[in-house]
């Protein structure tokens, strides 16, 4: 059932008119998505964007990459609805544009503008620390077998074990025991760290 433009609509009820397999007119599926953009449905997906990226590329224009995608992947029948939040789906993709934009620009951060900062306070020691340490962490959770990775950032992010598990497909006690690894595996890494500096 398509809902008329002019009714009052929950993004949920949105969500379900963007799905092919629930709504076959195609402008009316981006008329949803128009929609479900005013209705602040993005909002977030850009609260999760703003906090989770490190990258010198623009929060917006990750999102604007995620909603792009996301729209592909609905089109495709890729989205499948399991009482999740939307904004959960795009999160996910949201979080490898992410990890693309930290890849294109690893190391590309010039020496200069680093030493500018580091020459302007003697506190900045302490950051240039703490930036070692944060790099470190997110090449250690690139290394983290994906399923891992996946249950780390839901956990990061919030997520309970049952949440996590619903929407990973995978049991609860399958969830604890990977947060558990992947938290050592960060640790370890952290530890060889500090002693290396």
């Amino acid at each position: 059932m398509v809902v008329c433009s002019s009714l009052p609509t929950s993004l949920h009820s949105l969500v379900l008119q963007l799905l092919p397999s629930r709504n076959p007119d195609p402008a009316d599926r981006i008329r949803a998505w128009n929609e479900w953009l005013l209705l602040g449905g993005s909002d977030p997906v850009l609260k999760f964007i703003r906090w989770s990226n490190g990258t010198t590329t623009d929060d917006e224009e990750i999102l604007q990459d995620t909603l792009i995608l996301g729209y592909l992947k609905v089109e495709r029948g890729e989205y499948q609805d399991r009482n999740l939040p939307f904004s959960a789906f795009l999160k996910k993709i949201a979080w490898y544009k992410i990890m693309e934009a930290s890849r294109k620009h690893a190391g590309q951060v010039p020496l200069d503008d680093f030493y500018e900062v580091l020459a302007e306070d003697s506190s900045d020691h302490e950051t240039a620390e703490l930036w070692k340490e944060h790099e470190a962490l997110r090449r250690e959770l690139d290394r983290l077998p994906p399923r891992r990775a996946r249950v780390m950032l839901l956990y990061e992010n919030g997520y309970s074990t049952a949440e996590i598990a619903a929407q990973l497909g995978i049991k609860e006690e399958l969830v604890r025991k990977e947060k558990s690894l992947g938290l050592r595996q960060l640790r370890d890494a952290m530890v060889h760290v500090a002693l290396a500096s």
